[in-house]
């Protein structure tokens, strides 16, 4: 299969001004009808946001996002867009996490959190199709900084160049990012930063549809290679497969949140405790339901598996 060339353009990241946005219904229902559009359109006719995130570590729930990049590319777009920022996660960033991607505890102490970058970064998104290597990660991890805001999830679809790769280049030895880029013969550059990344991405996309001649958004999905950013397989199982009692303390804990309204709950964590917390959010991720909550006793925030609450009082006052 011979590979046509691809040109990689230099672009120069700017810094985006600062606000939250939280997308209304309106928003979110006009983007519902756009991607149920886009099986039927030509790839050339689409824009997408190739992106990355880098973390702390690899548990969306119990790790946090050091970084975020997207690059904006395709139909209407003249010079790639770019999105990139590095973020605060609140928390020491583990020093062989730091060997991997470089990014340090000095390097973020002074850049926002994830409450002030996410919704810049799904505003820049927009309606675009998304597109990541391995997306199930990056995405897991915008999904659960989405659920800690309380905010809803984007219905955008996603495209995964690790699938494609997988399908059309069965032979590679191996499908890391990295792996394919040199297989590809593209500029080989930094990696495990999340620009750099995302510029690969993009970059083995392009090369992977010119080789292959694929035209149409349809191909991508009967390949396996698309998801769409708010499908969670598992959540609705796993709810259907709990007790009841985790059902109705699950239900009482959404009422509190919904509602503002401090709580107090037994836990079973390391050992058997009683708190008084204020919920901020229920977030599912890899098949388990978490509790987001501000722990009064330590005034902090703290994340606790639903299925280790015992009992829930909700104040009435």
């Amino acid at each position: 299969m011979i590979l046509s060339n691809i040109v990689v353009q230099n672009t120069v990241c700017e810094p985006r001004a600062s606000r939250q946005l939280a997308p209304s219904w309106t928003v979110q229902k006009d983007l519902e009808e756009i991607m149920e559009k886009i099986t039927s359109t030509a790839l050339a006719d689409l824009t997408f946001v190739a992106f990355d995130v880098e973390t702390t570590g690899l548990s969306p729930v119990a790790q946090r996002l050091v970084e975020i990049s997207g690059v904006k590319f395709g139909a209407g777009v003249e010079e790639p867009a770019i999105f990139s920022r590095l973020i605060n996660p609140e928390c020491p960033i583990p020093r062989e996490v730091q060997r991997i991607h470089g990014i340090t505890d000095e390097m973020v102490r002074e850049e926002p959190t994830f409450r002030e970058v996410i919704p810049e970064f799904i505003e820049f998104v927009g309606d675009c199709v998304l597109m990541a290597h391995n997306a199930p990660f990056d995405v897991e991890f915008v999904r659960v900084s989405l659920a800690r805001l309380g905010m809803p999830f984007p219905k955008n679809k996603v495209v995964d160049t690790l699938v494609m790769s997988r399908e059309l280049m069965p032979d590679a030895p191996r499908h890391q990012l990295k792996t394919v880029v040199e297989l590809l013969g593209l500029p080989a550059g930094d990696y495990h930063r999340a620009l750099a990344d995302s510029v690969h991405v993009r970059d083995v996309f392009l090369k992977l549809i010119a080789a292959s001649g694929l035209a149409d958004f349809e191909a991508l999905e009967i390949m396996g290679a698309v998801s769409a950013f708010d499908f969670d397989r598992h959540a609705e199982s796993v709810r259907a497969s709990m007790p009841e009692q985790s059902v109705a303390i699950m239900d009482s804990i959404s009422r509190a949140i919904e509602l503002r309204q401090v709580m107090k709950m037994t836990y079973n964590g390391t050992y058997r405790s009683n708190r008084t917390v204020l919920p901020l959010s229920l977030i599912h991720s890899r098949g388990q339901f978490y509790l987001n909550a501000i722990c009064q006793s330590l005034q902090a925030e703290r994340t606790f598996r639903v299925d280790r609450i015992d009992k829930v009082v909700v104040n009435s006052g």
